[in-house]
């Protein structure tokens, strides 16, 4: 199992602020095993 991330709060350290949107692709790669893509969208309530 392969866990990423960051800590919550990350983006508010940022300079300039960055969150994550929808629209935006999240793509992780571990090479010779494979590669990940997400794309984010808004979460409906």
């Amino acid at each position: 199992m392969i866990l990423t991330g960051t800590p919550t709060g990350v983006g508010v350290a940022r300079k300039p602020q960055r969150f994550l949107q929808a629209g935006d692709q999240v793509v992780i790669e571990v090479e010779g095993i494979g590669r990940l893509e997400n794309t984010v969208i808004e979460e409906v309530t």
